[in-house]
């Protein structure tokens, strides 16, 4: 126990003096024998601010490394990494970002700092916004076309996430919604569109994602359908449509939209619709009154020639 008690107490001037020698390098990320540090920012700005961040990149291997630094929006869905596309400014931090300086390569044991400045915008959206500091390290061997050797490009990120306050630094987030319109109509000719339409009553931007489960009651099976995220800023309404491809030609359909901006909380809608190929049907029926009428007019023909042939019977006697 005094053991332990002494390590603990030689230990915590060891961490803070490596904090204040390198303080970009605390809680870094490893992978493959590069690093880059520190892994997760928080900072709290207000709108209109600028801080700036530095990331510590190191190369504990015996190759030189080329770097390639970029911040990026994703959000992560099933494990799957995917990038923000056209993101509003008033919520991206990527938007905000500007890389100041950065060292073009690591020579093996080197060290070096990457400088990120954020520019928080006058019209920043007050919550917690969140992006990715990333850096590629790619061995110098593959930008020179060495195609020998099997050369393995590094990728390491860090979280980073800004609080935004109100002009007056308070951070009083109201996160509601209003569900306008989920589901979609009764009869369908053609193939089925599901209509999501909602309203964000709060004051900060939601990210809304779903499902729709489609039971087709006839046949007994089962379908479900994405519904893609989607973000409504506050005081705005957002509409979005998903269109089922694979609908049957034909059937009676139950359906449930499952809808949510958090990932805990989800608002259900039931409906319930057919689809009828109406097209289909005009066809066959134009064929089915096509031949009616053929035989119609083979009927009266044929009976026409029948009063004639009899007519020239009688004539004949």
């Amino acid at each position: 126990m005094e053991i332990f008690r002494i390590a603990r107490l030689f230990s915590l001037p060891l961490m803070l003096l490596a904090w204040l020698i390198f303080p970009s390098y605390v809680g870094a990320v490893e992978i493959n024998g590069v690093g880059l540090g520190p892994s997760i920012v928080d900072r709290t700005v207000r709108p209109g601010e600028s801080f700036e961040q530095v990331f510590g990149v190191q190369n504990k291997t015996d190759e030189t490394f080329g770097l390639e630094p970029y911040v990026q929006d994703y959000r992560i869905t099933d494990n799957q990494w995917n990038k923000v596309e056209n993101p509003d400014a008033a919520w991206s931090p990527m938007t905000w970002a500007t890389i100041i300086s950065a060292p073009e390569k690591l020579d093996p044991g080197q060290k070096g700092d990457i400088r990120v400045r954020f520019d928080v915008p006058e019209n920043a959206e007050m919550g917690e916004q969140v992006t990715y500091f990333s850096a590629k390290f790619i061995p110098a061997a593959a930008r020179q076309g060495e195609g020998a050797k099997i050369n393995i490009v590094s990728e390491v990120r860090s979280i980073v996430y800004v609080k935004v306050t109100d002009t007056a630094g308070n951070l009083n987030l109201t996160r509601d919604w209003r569900i306008d319109k989920a589901g979609t109509g009764y009869w369908h000719f053609n193939q089925p569109t599901f209509t999501v339409a909602a309203a964000n009553t709060g004051n900060v931007h939601l990210e809304v994602r779903g499902t729709i489960e489609i039971t087709d009651l006839i046949r007994n099976q089962k379908t479900q359908l994405t519904v893609p995220l989607f973000n409504i800023l506050p005081g705005t309404e957002k509409e979005m449509e998903i269109n089922w491809k694979e609908a049957p030609l034909i059937g009676y359909f139950k359906g449930q939209i499952k809808l949510t901006y958090d990932g805990i909380n989800f608002e259900k809608r039931d409906f319930s619709f057919m689809v009828v190929p109406l097209l289909t049907l005009v066809g066959t029926a134009a064929v089915i009154i096509a031949i009616i009428l053929a035989v119609v007019l083979y009927i009266r023909k044929l009976q026409k020639r029948l009063v004639e042939m009899e007519k020239l019977q009688n004539n004949n006697f």
